[in-house]
């Protein structure tokens, strides 16, 4: 009788982050030998009580899959063999975020495993811009192609501030906040914003001075509403 030897586990993860739209592999490390039978290996990832893929009697079984899961999935045979059941998902969307739970059996008993997907993407480096109306002063902190949506906090007790998100096409989000005050005198303002999923954190500092002395021809003077700018 020939000597059994096992494969060598791949290390465990417990989550993986994605973007939207993106792909994601998903581990799920098990004991197996080398002469591992694939008609003897049952092996069934599920999202909660959906059915993500199943493997069993030595090919895929999709009759039961959930409809957001139809042709997303796959199984990387290569390392099925090697003692990993890992599954790639395409085209990842927000819907698909959560804890997923890997079950696989064969002649040397039963796997469980689990690990998360994030879909989360950072956010490039935040943009200011500062507009000047006749009575205030407008700070706009903008940015782009991140997700899920962040929080912005100004440093500022009396200004207003107003934040605004907007999906993109391709399902990314464009951040605007905008900061009103009253500017008497040389004040310096500062902004926060996060991205707590995955501990992103950007913080910004302008020093606003008054445009004291300064006139302007009246045919030269523009009084926008404070919400005007895009």
């Amino acid at each position: 009788m020939l000597p059994v030897y096992p494969l060598q586990i791949p290390p465990e993860e417990r989550a993986v982050v994605v973007p939207p739209g993106g792909s994601a592999v998903l581990n799920c490390p098990f004991s197996a030998t080398y002469s591992l039978n694939l008609t003897n290996l049952i092996i069934n990832w599920q999202h909660g009580e959906t059915v993500v893929h199943s493997f069993y009697l030595g090919k895929d079984q999709l009759g039961r899959q959930g409809q957001i899961y139809k042709e997303r999935t796959c199984l990387f045979m290569e390392e099925v063999l090697k003692g990993n059941a890992a599954l790639s998902l395409n085209n990842v969307q927000p819907y698909h975020r959560g804890e997923y739970t890997c079950n696989v059996q064969n002649l040397m008993g039963q796997t469980k495993k689990s690990i998360q997907l994030i879909v989360a993407a950072p956010y490039g480096e935040p943009q200011m811009a500062v507009h000047y109306t006749c009575n205030y002063v407008v700070v706009t902190l903008s940015s782009s192609q991140g997700f899920p949506e962040p929080t912005v906090s100004w440093k500022h007790p009396d200004g207003r501030n107003v934040t605004t998100t907007e999906l993109d096409t391709e399902g990314f989000y464009r951040v605007q906040s905008n900061l009103t005050l009253s500017l008497n005198t040389t004040q310096t303002v500062v902004v926060e914003m996060r991205l707590e999923i995955l501990l992103q954190s950007f913080i910004k500092e302008i020093t606003l001075h008054p445009l004291q002395g300064m006139t302007w021809p009246v045919d030269q003077v523009h009084c926008y509403p404070v919400d005007w700018f895009p």
